[in-house]
């Protein structure tokens, strides 16, 4: 079945990343980088428009890693002088742009939708422009204006114009003309050091400014020594508006200048920065990049001491079933009964219409929840969590080894990431137990470790794909589950979910069990294995089979 857009997102992105040899992450409600980490916002993924624009934001900072000189960034003249950096950053982006778009096709329409998708911020910002901040208008002009000569987007030439005739009652033409006229060298610029060359001379530009022979306006917020006051980012806050904005944008960074790279007026970024509670709403895909959970105790697989006999029948069951499924082995629905006469002389044939698997394989993912609910005791000395690590390692020790088998766990979240991997297809349990020791952290961020599942699952390529989900509570998204399990649904993949009292759970997993608390999750776990892993109840007309004397 073919993926749609948002479905096809982690994938896609994932193998965009490592094009560019970087880590993208999707959160809060900025798009930068450091040179090395991506960061997008947190976008619906359900919406088909959103989920463009991620690859809009992607293409835009990965042009930043390929031709920005971020060490330039680090030099004092820049670093920690916001409007420089601001002014700065503003042309590199439609240097950046310009170049990523003749080098890769089709990233030029994604960039442009991503510049038309925030005409209503527009809107808003022109509705109120009388009373911005000067300096706020002069950095949209000098974006817009940057945006139509370079890139040639059409809604920014349109927006440069507007700026430039409410620009004409507030300073001279000329002065604009000046900034317009350093603004076009932007297309020339072959490097980060022309383009900050450029930057200085609109500096002086701004700087020396004579203001008592300027326009005024009734609410006039430009003055020389507010000027003079941000760029030594001294004074008093509540003398410039435009100070203040700035100083509240590095407070909420961090003071790490080098992590923003805004392709927004900055009062527009404030502006949804000022909104990340809502967009943290968790409505997103997480890490793309597959990061390994950190290791624990070293001592942990010695907590499964006791769990030997149900990891020893559990084998035995999970070796019967791969057998039972081997190359040479024939099933059928009806036995021929002229056929059965013969199997007393060692005929096999006895079925009508009879089914032959070959090569039978079959991917088992455990993903265990470690939120921070999964600290509670259920009145016991042992948490949520730690019966959830030992469930998920027991589980992984039984079907260890075993050819036909490609087990996998994920915890979720992760400690820097959505989720991280204890363990992979292609290694033993025993020898990463350590990582199987996770304390309780975060939310549950369930939608994102199901689409890195699926991505597995079809990487593997193997007849039978089973996902085994180990929680407590609700996830963060339960839109985006939802539309995990329809995905599920129509890829035949199959998810079970192990819930430690919360029967909310059931309004999700079609398959699911509720437990009383969390001692009892090994030994179901232990039972719905055993009954996953019998072929007598297992409907083998569901597998991928080749049918033969039909």
């Amino acid at each position: 079945m073919a993926f749609d857009m948002s479905q096809a997102l982690p994938i896609m992105v994932n193998n965009y990343a490592k094009l560019f040899g970087i880590t993208v992450k999707m959160q809060g409600s900025l798009a930068y980088t450091n040179g090395k980490v991506i960061t997008i916002p947190r976008l619906d993924i359900n919406n088909p428009v959103k989920s463009r624009l991620a690859y809009g934001f992607l293409a835009h900072e990965s042009a930043h890693i390929r031709y920005t000189d971020f060490s330039l960034l680090k030099e004092n003249k820049i670093k920690g002088f916001f409007l420089g950096f601001s002014l700065f950053n503003i042309l590199e982006d439609s240097r950046i742009e310009t170049l990523i778009s003749r080098e890769y096709i089709g990233v030029y329409e994604n960039l442009s939708l991503l510049n038309d998708y925030y005409e209503k911020s527009w809107q808003n910002f022109c509705s109120r422009i009388n009373q911005s901040v000067l300096l706020n208008v002069v950095c949209s002009f000098v974006q817009t204006y940057a945006q139509s000569y370079c890139q040639k987007f059409s809604s920014s030439r349109k927006r440069a114009a507007f700026l430039y005739f409410h620009l004409r009652k507030r300073i001279t033409p000329k002065r604009i003309n000046q900034i317009a006229k350093i603004v076009r060298k932007n297309a020339e610029a072959k490097n980060s050091h022309e383009v900050n060359e450029l930057v200085t001379k609109i500096l002086n530009v701004l700087v020396n400014v004579d203001y008592s022979k300027e326009p005024k306006l009734e609410n006039q917020y430009c003055k020389n020594d507010d000027i003079y006051e941000e760029i030594s980012e001294g004074g008093h806050e509540e003398k410039s508006t435009f100070v203040t904005e700035m100083i509240k944008f590095k407070r909420r960074t961090k003071d790490d200048i080098t992590k923003v790279t805004p392709s927004k007026a900055p009062s527009t970024i404030l502006e949804e920065n000022s909104n990340c509670a809502i967009s943290s709403s968790r409505e997103d895909l997480g890490l793309f990049h597959e990061n390994e959970c950190p290791p624990g105790r070293s001592d942990f697989i010695n907590d499964l001491a006791d769990t030997y006999g149900l990891r020893r029948a559990l084998s035995q069951k999970v070796r019967a079933y791969v057998e039972s499924l081997g190359s040479s082995t024939v099933y059928g629905r009806k036995i021929d009964p002229y056929k059965a006469q013969k199997a007393c002389v060692g005929v096999e044939d006895i079925f009508k219409g009879k089914i032959e698997q070959t090569d039978f394989s079959t991917s088992f993912h455990v993903l265990v929840d470690v939120s921070c609910s999964m600290l509670s005791t259920d009145n016991s000395d042992k948490s949520r969590a730690y019966e959830a690590c030992k469930a998920a390692l027991m589980l992984a020790l039984a079907i260890e080894g075993i050819d036909g088998i490609k087990s996998m766990v994920t915890f979720f979240p992760g400690f820097d990431s959505e989720f991280e991997v204890a363990l992979r297809e292609n290694e033993r349990a025993s020898r990463v137990s350590s990582r199987f020791d996770q304390k309780p952290r975060g939310s549950t961020p369930l939608a994102q470790s199901l689409w890195f599942a699926f991505k597995k699952a079809h990487a593997l390529e193997c007849n039978r794909n089973i996902i085994l989900v180990i929680t407590d509570g609700m996830p963060d998204s339960i839109a985006n589950v939802k539309n995990c399990f329809e995905y599920a649904k129509n890829n035949g993949i199959e998810i079970y979910g192990l819930s430690i009292r919360s029967e909310n759970i059931l309004q999700l997993f079609e398959k699911a069990q509720v437990l009383d608390s969390a001692s009892m999750l090994q030994e179901k776990a232990y039972s719905l294995l055993n009954e996953l892993f019998d072929p007598r109840k297992y409907n083998f007309e569901n597998l991928s089979h080749k049918e033969i004397n039909k």
